[in-house]
This record gives C-alpha cells, sequence and structure tokens, in this order.
C-alpha cells in the first residue's frame, strides 16, 4: 500500500488523467526539439533558394559576357528572360529623358504595331522613368493600366552611370508560368545593371567600327 500511495503521489490528476509530474519536462523537451527541426528546415531552404538563384545569376552573367564577343546583346537579354523568367514576349526600348519619350528598339515575339502605345512614355513606361524604378503590372492598381497594358508583365527600367538608359519590357508569360516569382524579381535586379551594360558596350561598340 504505502508503495501505492507513493506512486500515486507522483502522479498529477490532468483533465481525468494521472499523469507523471515529469511531464511537463517531456514536453519542454518535445518543443525544443521540434523548434530545432524547423530551424534546420528553414536554413536548409534558404541555403537551397540561394543556390537555385546564384545558378540562375552565373549562367545570365556568362550570357551577356558572351554577348559581348558576339554583338548580340539584344538576343541574350530575350534568351534569359525565356530560359530562366519564362517568357517569349520581350521588347526593349531606349529613353529620350529631354522628350521623355521612348522608342523601340528590338522586339521579339511581339508585333511592332502594337508596341507603339508605349514609346508616348504613357502608363506604366513613364511611372518607371519618373520614379527611377522597375514596374510590374501585377503591383499597379487597376485603373491605372492602359488598354495597351494589359498584356504586359514587367517594365524592367536599364540604368547606367546613374542615367536611365531605357526599358525591357516582358509581356506574357509561358502557359506553365502562374505569374513571377521570388527570384525572377531577384534575377530582374540583376538585369536592370548588367543588361544596361551589355547594352551600352554594344552600342559604343558598334560606333568605334562605323566608317
Amino acid at each position: 500500500m504505502a508503495g501505492s500511495e507513493n506512486k500515486n503521489r507522483q502522479l498529477i490528476q490532468a483533465g481525468g488523467r494521472l499523469e507523471p509530474e515529469n511531464m511537463s519536462v517531456w514536453n519542454t523537451s518535445e518543443t525544443q526539439d521540434l523548434r530545432l527541426r524547423v530551424q534546420l528546415r528553414s536554413l536548409r531552404e534558404q541555403l537551397e533558394r540561394n543556390h537555385f538563384l546564384l545558378q540562375r545569376l552565373n549562367a545570365a552573367s556568362a550570357r551577356l559576357i558572351q554577348s559581348l564577343e558576339n554583338g548580340d546583346a539584344h538576343e541574350a537579354i530575350a534568351e534569359i528572360i525565356a530560359n530562366l523568367i519564362g517568357s517569349e514576349e520581350v521588347a526593349i526600348f531606349d529613353y529620350c529623358s529631354t522628350r521623355q519619350t521612348f522608342s523601340l528598339t528590338w522586339s521579339w515575339g511581339m508585333e511592332p504595331a502594337a508596341l507603339m502605345p508605349f514609346t508616348s512614355g504613357a502608363g506604366i513606361f513613364g511611372r518607371a522613368a519618373q520614379q527611377v524604378t522597375s514596374q510590374f503590372a501585377e503591383r499597379q492598381p487597376a485603373g491605372l493600366l492602359l488598354p495597351h497594358e494589359k498584356s504586359l508583365t514587367a517594365c524592367i527600367l536599364l540604368q547606367s552611370s546613374r542615367e536611365i538608359f531605357g526599358v525591357v519590357a516582358i509581356f506574357g508569360l509561358l502557359p506553365q508560368k502562374n505569374g513571377l516569382e521570388w527570384v525572377d524579381y531577384e534575377l530582374l535586379k540583376f538585369l536592370e545593371t548588367y543588361a544596361a551594360v551589355a547594352l551600352q558596350f554594344q552600342r559604343l561598340q558598334r560606333k568605334q567600327v562605323a566608317p
């Protein structure tokens, strides 16, 4: 009987059940173990995401460097967007700061006539230049989108030496893409600077060899 009484004294009544007094210790240990596993998973996911991003940035950088030798910077930018972001509808515009207008210099997968309304500098293109930042259609208030902008996904502002150089317009995404993802935005930040560098290099190179 004494042994039974001692055993009962080691138990706590909880919700109609008798549980050991050290149950709180067990729960704390399990909670700590769960938190540790969650932290480990989170860190692993961060490393895997960064590795994936670095692979894409390396591929984009290698293609832009190749374009310096080949003189095909426009094609290189389109290939990067097609292969790493998922759009085969791309147009590149130069920017005239004095007139605040744009001129179409190259396009792929788009009819030139459909691109003419963008040259006025109204809408997303104009906001990109005024705010000196890239613009994304999904982040625009619906009421601000002009009729010709309905198929536009992104307007990537190109800058060189703190001067606006132009924009890369990305239109429809491939069917398997539901929208831009975080890794796409990071890659587009890379293009903001280095696509502009490649285009400027190509332009100066052509001037150098011109008679």
